[in-house]
């Protein structure tokens, strides 16, 4: 594999990175891996000390008392702590540029050997040792003064210990090294530590867990957040030349505990580091100067409980990068000197979550994923999309995969895609109406609308709605399809891209695939998605294929989808007579059922309807006696006309018609003050029969 790249690979450094001077005998680099900083010291601080990190950049200078092994600022940056000897650390004031006097605080315990130090956070300072963790709470008093008090310690024989910012959490080696596989790990918030249930690891991916000649080191282990959980991950180098190496994750569950659940398998031996990024776990190799890609939650072979999981895609290089040099004699003509660096040098160093530092040649990166590049290497992709949707800002990136599934005909795993994707969609419409029911909950509301179970666990990542799909996918396809056939029609001789040459017919097939997959979650399909295939399928005439959707439900009964159907009446005659039956499925649209008869001219058979939902006592006459009229029937305005005079007499006694405007109901005693404007209706009454008749006169 070429040092300098790969131009294709899905990782990439951040293309401004952080420059501090390198690696001297004048000058010692260290990284503060709370507030991600490069301290830069020359000259033990009497030269200065440079402070680089993402949004800081500051210089100053300290006092030369003796080498100096670590320094680290407070996270708010108002204490330094520096460490000169094996068993105290200096805890300086700092302000504006300026350090100030302070304290030094020795370890408690004797003849302790301090290992190291972090800052919890602002006050929180715990000191590691060889005989246990010490927690120090510091607290600024005064310009030049700080006050230490002593929490609480724990003691305990420690090898070395790794430390992780975005867990809070301490992990230490306990027992006598180099044979040693016991971690014990501690969790911190701002004035408490709490002490968890250690667990013993395996360091040796060969027969044993403590095959001779293999030990567990500081740089075989990291700590990161996988999912949102906290996750330990556990180098197992081979005992013999012929085993592979392997990565553990433990993972702590709701007790505290922590448990193995997966073997990430390399299958490769030599020198790793581990990056977590995104919930991906990162492996760099160094001999091969590739990276592997894994994601836990894609599955694969489960042997005890634990799952052994492989590789996304086939290991890549991070892609080249160049340090642009300033010229030493600037100049207007010449282009600035762009120097090629070498990916997986001997002198990185790999921090959590996405940190790589090159201390020779003074630069520090913030490694990156370029999906774009990892789902053109992906081959299944219906697996791509799985490990896509639990990616952030990866929407235009899943719905662009499905569309070139569908173009490049490779329809078999569709299904399977949906159903991915429209299970994360149902997980956060869960959310959501959870999220609802607890308002309402507060608010002493009460709540009826259920959430349904998608049987897997909850993932938060990129959630494709079905506006989505139809705005980016659906509809272009169609769109584009109809064109295409339009063209074919009119050029025979026309030949389309063969690898994007879709039908009208498939892609009708896909949305009916998508709205399936959303059915099998218990999601409602918007109109606007049957829309789309009814439309297709009637301007190709397919009418039988769209008789036997509706017939068999496989387009779902809406009112917009009846309104659809009676829209398209004059080119399918079939769907005025379709629509009907699917308004009265719903036994939710009456009234829409009655405007549709009346508009047809189907009077009677709308009376009769209103008379058996048991609207006869409350529909409009006016409406019903203006649709008999245009008519021209005079057989249909009689009996109409007949109907509405007896409702009259029967409801308050009188056969003249209502003066409700708004029709007959629950006012009828208002009848005598308001005005229904039948009177036309009436005029035309007597011209057709001569005099309204009476009540007595009907019933005789």
């Amino acid at each position: 594999m070429d040092h300098l790249g790969d131009q294709n690979g899905y990782l990439e450094l951040s293309q401004n990175p952080i420059r501090f001077e390198p690696v001297s005998k004048v000058t010692n680099v260290f990284f503060d891996d709370t507030s991600k900083e490069v301290l830069s010291v020359r000259g033990g601080g009497t030269l200065g000390v440079v402070v680089r990190g993402i949004g800081r950049d500051h210089t100053f200078r300290m006092g030369d008392r003796g080498p100096i092994s670590c320094l680290k600022f407070s996270p708010d940056h108002s204490v330094l702590a520096v460490q000169r000897s094996k068993n105290a650390v200096e805890l300086l004031t700092y302000s504006e540029g300026e350090v100030g006097p302070g304290s030094v605080q020795e370890c408690r315990a004797k003849g302790a050997n301090l290992l190291g130090f972090i800052w919890t956070h602002n006050d929180d300072l715990v000191l590691v040792t060889d005989h246990g963790v010490e927690f120090y709470q510091i607290q600024h008093v005064a310009k030049d003064r700080v006050t230490i008090r002593h929490i609480r310690s724990y003691s305990l024989t420690c090898s070395w210990f790794v430390w992780s910012t975005e867990c809070s959490l301490l992990l230490l080696c306990i027992g006598s090294a180099p044979t040693t596989t016991t971690l014990q790990p501690f969790i911190f918030k701002p004035g408490q530590s709490n002490k968890l249930t250690k667990f013993e690891v395996e360091v040796s991916s060969g027969s044993g867990s403590h095959s001779s000649g293999v030990t567990l080191g500081e740089r075989d282990v990291c700590v990161g957040t996988i999912y949102g959980l906290v996750s330990s991950c556990v180098l197992r180098h081979p005992s013999t030349p012929t085993v592979a190496a392997h990565l553990d994750v433990y993972t702590q569950n709701k007790d505290g505990l922590f448990k193995r659940n997966h073997i990430c398998r390399l299958e490769l031996t030599g020198r790793f580091a581990v990056n977590i990024i995104d919930s991906l776990i990162i492996v760099h190799h160094q001999a091969s100067k590739t990276s592997l890609l894994f994601d836990i939650l894609l599955g694969g072979e489960v042997s005890s409980g634990v799952t052994s999981v492989y590789p996304i895609t086939v290991p890549r290089s991070i892609q080249p990068f160049s340090l642009v040099e300033p010229e030493a004699v600037p100049s207007t003509t010449s282009q600035p000197i762009s120097l090629p660096c070498e990916l997986y040098a001997p002198t990185w160093v790999v921090f959590q979550p996405d940190i790589v530092i090159d201390a020779r040649l003074g630069c520090m990166w913030h490694l990156r994923l370029c999906l774009d590049f990892l789902a053109n290497a992906v081959e299944d992709k219906s697996q791509l999309v799985d490990c896509l949707l639990r990616r952030k800002q990866a929407k235009p990136l899943v719905l662009s995969v499905v569309r070139q599934v569908v173009e490049s005909g490779q329809l078999a795993s569709l299904g399977q895609i949906f159903d991915k994707i429209n299970i994360a969609y149902r997980q956060h419409l869960n959310t959501v109406l959870q999220s609802q029911k607890t308002c309402q909950i507060m608010m002493g509301e009460s709540v009826s609308a259920p959430m349904v179970s998608t049987s897997v666990p909850e993932r938060r990542g990129v959630v494709i709605e079905q506006a989505d799909m139809y705005s980016s996918v659906l509809a272009p396809l169609m769109e584009e399809a109809e064109k295409e056939e339009a063209r074919q029609k009119e050029n025979p001789s026309h030949k389309g891209g063969c690898e994007k040459n879709v039908s009208p017919r498939i892609v009708v097939g896909v949305v009916i695939e998508y709205t399936r997959s959303l059915g099998a979650v218990g999601v409602t399909v918007q109109h606007f998605l049957y829309e789309l295939v009814i439309n297709a399928l009637v301007r190709a005439h397919q009418f039988y294929q769209l008789h036997q959707l509706l017939q068999y439900h496989v387009l779902a009964d809406s009112k917009p989808l009846a309104c659809l159907l009676l829209s398209l009446v004059g080119v399918y005659s079939a769907g005025q007579q379709l629509s009907l039956d699917m308004l009265c499925r719903l036994n939710t649209a009456h009234d829409e059922i009655i405007e549709v008869l009346l508009s047809q001219h189907q009077v009677t058979p709308a009376l009769r309807y209103a008379r058996s939902v048991g609207l006869g006592e409350t529909v409009s006459a006016r409406k019903f006696l203006e649709a008999a009229m245009v008519s021209g029937n005079p057989q249909v305005f009689y009996s109409t006309f007949t109907f509405f005079v007896l409702r009259n007499t029967r409801l308050r006694g009188s056969a003249t018609f209502a003066k409700d405007s708004f029709g007959i109901g629950a006012r009828a005693t208002f009848w005598n003050k308001l005005s229904e404007h039948c009177d036309v209706y009436v005029e035309h009454y007597k011209k057709l029969f001569g005099d309204v008749p009476e009540y007595g006169t009907l019933q005789s």
